[in-house]
């Protein structure tokens, strides 16, 4: 009996602990830094680790008195394991302290830096380049240019006017007519709905970034900014597969709120890379000696403004790929050009602006579904084989909703 006793009363103990750890961390005083704050900062993984899963994500993520997150204190104070703990566990990376800092930022050493870096390399890099774009070729077009148009890139139309897709829903968007407002709610209503079946599909209850992507949600919710959904597609879960697939849902909403994210229109150069085949390459050559011809993403599409990340995913994706002898595809770097602001290239890290992205040293511009491009110029590298396409940006032309629907109906 008394060997039981001690040791439920050091159960009890312990437990007590937790809870007087817990509450200590959400009852301090108003000047004085939260006890896991102070265990971050120390370096005192054992506190971090017992505290850690009885935390609430704001409590984790909360800006202390001194301007600073837990995150940050271990950030700057040089705690790898600590940082590593915080992220595997869903810690916000996209915070500012006070000085307007984020934690990455605060980095004590490139040890520290990386363990922010994303572990996977497919967001910038495409394993299947048709189901990015589509190429638009005319409705009137001849029957020996249809024939000659390459396998994945048959439907369309002939230039940018034709692109009908892309200006019906700008038109939808930009449109303040009573009629068509009530008809973009009850779409929004819709796609709101579909996003959030997608997401909860996605990343279940017990997955790490749950409480983060439900806070986002819910921020979307009440109204406080679309950047909040985009936030959600650049998190390390398998929401972004699952977009690659069905990306109406998101892409409607972002359109919708396309205004809230006009200081984010994106001009200059972004980078992406891709695996094709040797049909792939075939296709761009083709459609480079056909002037008018444009391209139109399909589906959402990350690139960098640093070229060098985008061969660093490149280069990550030929040595997942090197044990496949049958893998005769050619390593492409893609340059997308956009001499002027392009309202569909939302730059995520722009300086002065919240981060919307998860993974800030990718410096993403990211490319929404229906932006137009043609292909300018078509390089290969004779040493190391690599070949370099650049496409130019093509401004969505402007156009009445009722003209845009009756082409998409014919």
């Amino acid at each position: 009996m008394g060997s039981g006793s001690s040791i439920g009363n050091s159960i009890s103990l312990r437990r007590n602990s937790v809870t007087s750890r817990r509450n200590s961390n959400s009852s301090r005083k108003n000047d004085q830094d939260s006890v896991f704050y102070l265990a971050c900062k120390n370096g005192d993984i054992a506190t971090v680790e017992e505290m850690l899963p009885n935390l609430t994500f704001g409590q984790v993520n909360q800006v202390e008195p001194n301007g600073n997150t837990a995150l940050h204190a271990a950030s700057s104070c040089n705690r790898p394991d600590i940082v590593r703990l915080l992220l595997s566990g869903g810690c916000s990376r996209i915070t500012r302290n006070r000085a307007g800092v984020t934690a990455y930022q605060e980095a004590a050493t490139d040890e520290i830096r990386t363990l922010f870096h994303r572990s996977t390399s497919d967001r910038f890099v495409d394993e299947n380049i048709t189901n990015s774009f589509k190429l638009l070729t005319s409705n009137d077009a001849d029957t020996e240019t249809k024939i000659n148009i390459p396998d994945d890139w048959v439907k369309g139309h002939s230039s940018a006017d034709s692109a009908h897709e892309a200006k019906f829903i700008i038109a939808l968007a930009n449109s303040r007519n009573p009629l068509h407002k009530s008809v973009k709610n009850q779409a929004e209503k819709r796609s709101t709905s579909s996003f959030r079946m997608l997401v909860s599909q996605a990343v279940a209850s017990e997955h790490q970034e749950y409480p983060k992507v439900s806070g986002l949600l819910k921020n979307f919710a009440n109204k406080m900014g679309i950047g909040n959904l985009i936030t959600v597609y650049t998190l390390q879960t398998p929401i972004y597969t699952n977009l690659q697939k069905e990306a109406d849902s998101l892409s409607t909403l972002i359109y919708f709120h396309l205004s809230e994210l006009q200081d984010r229109a994106f001009q200059g150069e972004s980078y992406r890379g891709a695996r094709m085949t040797e049909d792939d390459i075939n296709a761009y050559k083709w459609a480079i000696k056909r002037e008018g011809y444009v391209l139109e993403t399909r589906t959402f599409q990350s690139s960098s403004i640093e070229i060098s990340i985008a061969q660093e995913f490149i280069q990550q994706q030929q040595q997942q790929n090197v044990k496949d002898q049958h893998d005769s595809r050619f390593s492409v770097l893609l340059t997308l050009v956009f001499p002027q602001k392009c309202p569909t290239a939302i730059n995520l890290t722009a300086k002065a602006l919240p981060l919307l992205s998860e993974f800030e040293d990718e410096k993403e511009v990211l490319i929404l579904p229906f932006t137009l491009f043609s292909v300018k110029e078509i390089k290969n590298d004779s040493q190391d084989g690599q070949y370099h396409i650049t496409l130019i940006n093509v401004p969505t032309p402007k156009t009445s909703l009722s003209d845009a629907a009756e082409c998409i109906k014919s």
